[in-house]
């Protein structure tokens, strides 16, 4: 790609305004194009790819032209490039992409509270009180391999069963050690399946 063609579009994905839930305003993403290299309709396949529309729906594209202070619509190649030209020095591009029913009109939108919006980085909500806290972050998970480590391993010949000869230590240590890994084998494999 050539610097000097990228853009990065802010969007605003608002789906569809009358089934969507009424204390999410919208959802943000960013995404990077080349001005030379994007058409409309591959612009629309690679919104609708990662979010789809509902049933049937149809999505329809704005942005916001911070030098006319509106809400231009975009359903060509040719407006995607015009909305390129005024925003090339900038390079930053407010977008709006909503979904609606081929039977419903269609209602640009006319007006937007860009200083009310923001998205957590996050969903956890940080706690004031530091009590259970981990002072030491990084020592906070151990994994199955280091699991090893805290078992005591014992000589054969120092385990003490009552009732058994040197033999059957050695068959009982034997087995122990064939269970643990054949437990620790099945640990792994769970953990290869998660990943």
């Amino acid at each position: 790609m050539d610097v000097a063609t990228n853009f990065l579009l802010k969007i605003h994905l608002l789906g569809n305004r009358k089934k969507a839930r009424k204390d999410v305003k919208c959802f943000s993403f960013e995404m990077v194009v080349d001005s030379d290299l994007s058409n409309y309709k591959d612009f629309i396949d690679s919104v609708t790819e990662k979010y789809p529309p509902g049933y049937l729906e149809i999505p329809h594209v704005q942005y916001y032209d911070n030098v006319l202070k509106n809400f231009p619509v975009v359903k060509s190649d040719q407006d995607l490039m015009s909305m390129f030209d005024v925003h090339s020095k900038e390079k930053v591009v407010e977008m709006f992409v909503a979904y609606c029913d081929p039977l419903e009109k269609f209602e640009p939108i006319t007006k937007w509270e860009f200083d009310v919006e923001g998205q957590p980085a996050n969903n956890i909500e940080e706690d004031d009180d530091d009590y259970l806290r981990n002072p030491l972050p990084e020592n906070e998970h151990v994994g199955v391999d280091e699991e090893i480590m805290y078992l005591d391993i014992v000589p054969v010949n120092a385990v003490d069963v009552p009732g058994c000869s040197e033999k059957g230590k050695e068959k009982q240590w034997l087995r122990m050690a064939q269970r643990m890994s054949l437990r620790m084998a099945q640990r792994r494999s769970l953990r290869m399946r998660m990943n």
